[in-house]
């Protein structure tokens, strides 16, 4: 069936995080945001791992020996641009917490004068 064990486990991993999305989606661990993008994802991944055929003209025009170990490099760069998607996120919702932060202070402040009985008052 596999022609290789490279296939084998390449079909393995593709299941797996196939398994590991939907039960994250299951879990409301991950946001369905994100959920349709890792399911297409893993779902292409299955699809090149058991039909290498497809495979075969791409790991051939970027020179690799093996099919299977150019669907490697592609889930290799997909990682990296999901990483840096997530890095672009995580700092944005840096900035905005730390914006929050600041309003928040500046309306404690202003609370905390509104409270204050006048000077000169007991």
């Amino acid at each position: 069936m596999f022609s290789s064990r490279i296939q084998l486990w390449a079909v393995i991993a593709s299941i797996l995080l196939l398994l590991v999305i939907i039960e994250l989606i299951r879990r409301k661990n991950l946001k369905e945001r994100y959920s349709l993008l890792w399911l297409i994802t893993g779902g292409i991944f299955l699809i090149l791992s058991l039909e290498l055929d497809y495979l075969t003209p791409i790991a051939q025009f970027f020179g690799f020996l093996v099919a299977s170990n150019a669907l490697f490099l592609a889930a290799f760069l997909f990682l990296v641009i999901i990483s840096l998607g997530m890095t672009i996120a995580v700092s944005n919702l840096s900035e905005k917490n730390k914006r929050l932060t600041q309003e928040l202070v500046l309306l404690k402040k202003r609370v905390e004068d509104l409270e204050l009985p006048p000077p000169g008052s007991k």
